[in-house]
């Protein structure tokens, strides 16, 4: 196309150039005889045409040019990312490139820790759930600045670092071992729980075998370890221990607690020397003892110095752990702690009793050997690692031993004052303590001083772990039966159902008071021959949580109005379930994990006597999940329950003082009553419109015989039944038929397709007129009346149907057309 159009300017040029010329030779000119010269022709060929022509073209070539290679940049370009992409297919999103921005990154984590729905797919703007974040003092704040302090030392040169190692380690070990009083003692720091009961474990079987550090396990075959544990220890622990060891579960030996002094979980001491002796019969070596000062579950102090004397005359490395540890830091030790100074290591929790976050935790051992400490791992030379302890050494410093001593006397006021309310409710039944005797008169001046040692010892009565449950009677411990219910009903109290109940109740009084006292935390925990029990361990939560006595006394206050719910929910248990049992159509369901009233299912009429089958049982679920929600939408006190065989009951939930029982069931029974008879009434209509149905189906099949009768075979032919439809229109089409609820009566769509309108007849010719084939508005009750009980009334409904197209087109053949229920519009009184 461009060299046309140059071809074409080509020949403009030479033409104009040409009648230029001959006009300039026809014109008269005074010197006829000068000639133009050949340059001067070609000079102005290109200045006019091939000058431009050039100019233009160079440019369009330079376009095109840049154009090539910008689409040539953008292939290479885009095969390099997909080189690029297929090279760092394994590298993580956030890692591929040359790295983020400081700023973005931090900002990240600040929406982490301010945000608990960072994960979920949620808008930044749409976040709501702010996390919980833990306000710290300038203790806390010197801790989290240990740990960075830490990271930077790390860079001293290797002398430097080492000078500066030891004197930490050294510090902290003199200022641990004096402050728990356990002298001449080394300190490992980790920062699992269990760490550093491994590594004592170890310890222990390098002392015990003397050929394990060179033979290994072979030292082990002829003599197998042997650890004994008790029972209350946490979950798991002997199977971490072999785990960790390379021992077998054989050589875990679990001590069970004696329970005959009030101790739910003090070690059985006597049946602990019966069971070492029997295993030094059997040729195994008894290795380590595990005992606790303040077990993990109630708090209860095992008898240490008897656990202490049986170690020595064994030659047994006995291990104590325990939040009671913590009082070995104050002025006056209970007793019953004192001997865990005597043991071979403990355990302590220093970030938990202090509310200190970031404290590692650290395991006290005593060892004549330090070269069977380094092999047991208890011991490193890395620099590094021993700096973990940089935080406590700051930190006690910054406490001082009288802030020390003001968080832990702080912990264990908080579980006095919740034992003094515990005390004064008589539904509650104590189990990390025994109930204190009550004292006697003083008669004597022996009385005066008994009472005045006995107040000096008031830790030995304090334990800083509450442990209670909701019980039938607290008088006795383990007793399941009610201070108000009568000897009757003892048995029935005393299955497993309803300690299952009661179980399922101290779970909905944990989560309650969890709900609505959140400053006072306290779990639920499960404890052998007890059940279900409620746990406050003031010590490992009231630093962080700055419980305070005001937040004691509100907890008290929402524990006495939950317990006076709980009474009233269990007195009135046994009669609900009578009254239930009284009343007709009513089953009870036993449901004893159901923190409540009780549980029902409403049995229609039709299956009361008679075992329901499939369909029935579906029929019956049904209709209760229809009685639970209409219930629900009258008292949110009603829930949907489920029975062993998944069908569906009601669940009635916990009551209070004024709640009338028999008013409740009384409700269940009529709203039921009232759903099974509009179920009934539903059925016998569904009924009588398909009978109708069929009768109009008859009546119309019958007149489309005899139209074909009538009018003869040749209308219906296709097109010739056209022509003669046209020429001659049928007078008598076929009609669709109406079932009228209102007046029980099936008529002619003919006035419908005529005024193009619903015409409704007048009460008194609806009573009066009838066709031939239809039924009078009283056969139609009379129906209704026999096969349903029901007082209740529908809406109007009119049920109509659409007359069959009776006009034949072409290339069609006639079809009878089955009549349509297309409207509801009036409604049957029906009477019982």
């Amino acid at each position: 196309m461009a060299q046309a159009s140059s071809a074409s300017e080509i020949k403009t040029m030479n033409s104009s150039i040409t009648e230029s010329l001959e006009q300039e030779n026809k014109a008269p000119s005074p010197t006829a005889n000068v000639t133009v010269p050949a340059h001067s022709l070609e000079q102005n060929f290109n200045q006019y045409f091939m000058n431009p022509m050039l100019a233009e073209m160079e440019k369009n070539v330079r376009t095109n040019t840049e154009i090539l290679d910008r689409i040539n940049q953008q292939m290479e370009n885009e095969r390099k990312d997909r080189l690029r992409k297929t090279m760092t297919a394994h590298i993580p999103e956030a890692l591929k490139g040359s790295g983020q921005k400081i700023e973005i990154i931090m900002q990240t984590v600040e929406e982490l820790i301010t945000y608990d729905d960072i994960g979920d797919e949620v808008a930044d703007e749409k976040r709501e759930r702010c996390a919980k974040i833990q306000h710290l003092d300038k203790h806390g704040q010197a801790s989290v600045l240990a740990h960075s302090i830490v990271a930077y030392i790390s860079t001293l040169d290797e002398e430097h670092l080492k000078k500066f190692t030891a004197k930490i380690t050294s510090d902290c070990e003199l200022w641990l071992s004096r402050l728990f009083r356990f002298t001449d003692s080394s300190v490992i720091y980790h920062e699992e729980d269990r760490d550093g009961l491994v590594k004592v474990c170890r310890l222990a079987m390098y002392q015990k075998f003397p050929k394990y550090a060179t033979e290994g396990y072979d030292a082990l075959y002829s003599r197998p370890p042997v650890i004994y544990i008790s029972a209350a220890a946490k979950s798991g622990l002997g199977h971490h221990l072999c785990l960790q060891l390379g021992l077998p579960f054989s050589c875990i030996c679990t001590v069970p607690c004696n329970t005959m002094f009030g101790g739910v979980s003090k070690m059985d001491v006597s049946m602990l020397e019966k069971l070492i002796q029997d295993d030094i019969s059997a040729a195994k070596k008894p290795t380590l003892v595990i005992g606790y000062a303040g077990t993990p579950q109630v708090g209860q102090v095992d008898n240490l110095q008897r656990l202490q004397e049986i170690c020595k005359t064994n030659s047994i490395w006995l291990h104590v752990e325990g939040n009671n540890l913590a009082t070995l830091m104050m002025f006056s030790v209970p007793s019953s702690v004192q001997s865990a100074k005597s043991g071979d290591s403990m355990t302590v929790d220093l970030s938990r009793w202090l509310g200190i976050p970031a404290l590692p935790f650290a395991t006290l051992y005593k060892t004549p050997d330090p070269t069977l400490a380094l092999a047991a791992g208890l011991n490193t030379f890395n620099p590094r690692l021993k700096l973990s302890c940089l935080s406590i050494w700051i930190c006690l410093q910054s406490l001082g031993h009288d802030g020390i001593i003001s968080k832990i006397k702080a912990s264990t006021h908080l579980a006095k004052k919740m034992f003094e309310h515990i005390d004064k409710l008589t539904a509650i039944k104590q189990i990390s303590r025994e109930q204190k005797d009550k004292q006697k008169d003083v008669t004597s001046l022996g009385d005066i001083f008994s009472r005045a040692i006995n107040a000096l010892l008031v830790f030995e009565i304090v334990t800083p772990t509450v442990v209670f449950r909701y019980a039938e009677d607290a008088s006795g411990p383990g007793s399941i039966v009610a201070s108000y219910s009568s000897s009757g009903n003892k048995e029935y109290q005393q299955t497993d159902d309803n300690s299952t109940y009661y179980n399922a109740l101290n779970t909905w009084l944990v989560d309650t008071l969890q709900c609505s006292v959140p400053q006072v935390p306290v779990t639920a925990v499960d404890i052998n021959k007890e059940g279900v029990c409620v746990r406050y361990s003031p010590l490992e939560t009231a630093q962080f949580s700055g419980t305070t006595e005001e937040d004691i006394q509100t907890f008290a206050d929402c524990l006495t109005e939950n317990l006076a719910v709980l009474d009233a929910t269990v007195a009135q248990r046994h009669r609900f379930r009578s009254i239930v049992e009284n009343t007709n159509n009513l089953v009870p369901v036993n449901l004893p994990t159901w923190a409540g009233l009780g549980a029902i299912r409403y049995i229609p009429d039709h299956w009361l006597n008679q075992t329901p089958t499939e369909q029935g049982k579906i029929d019956i679920s049904n209709i209760n999940g229809e009685l639970v929600h209409k219930l629900k939408s009258m008292d949110t006190a009603f829930s949907t329950g489920h029975c062993s065989d998944d069908e569906i009951c009601v669940r009635f939930g916990l009551i209070t003082v004024n709640t009338d029982v028999e008013e409740l069931v009384a409700l269940v029974h009529t709203t039921g009553k009232q759903i099974e008879e509009s179920s009934k009434y539903l059925e016998s209509m569904s009924e009588i419109i398909k009978k109708n149905i069929d009768v109009a189906n008859q009546e119309l099949h019958k007149e489309s015989v005899d139209k074909l009768m009538q009018e003869g075979v040749m209308r219906q032919v296709p097109i010739v039944g056209s022509l003669i439809n046209w020429f001659s229109p049928p007078k008598d089409p076929t009609k669709g038929r109406t079932f009228n609820l209102n007046s029980g009566t099936i008529e002619s769509t003919e006035t419908i397709y005529r005024y193009h309108m619903q015409i409704q007849p007048s009460p008194s010719e609806s009573n009066t007129s009838t066709t031939e084939h239809s039924k009078s508005a009283g056969e139609v009750k009379a129906g209704i009346i026999n096969q349903t009980t029901t007082s209740n009334k529908l809406e109007k409904q009119t049920v109509s149907s659409v007359e069959d197209k009776t006009g034949i087109e072409e290339d069609e053949t006639v079809e009878e057309k089955e009549p349509v229920i297309s409207e509801i519009q009036g409604k049957v009184p029906v009477q019982q």
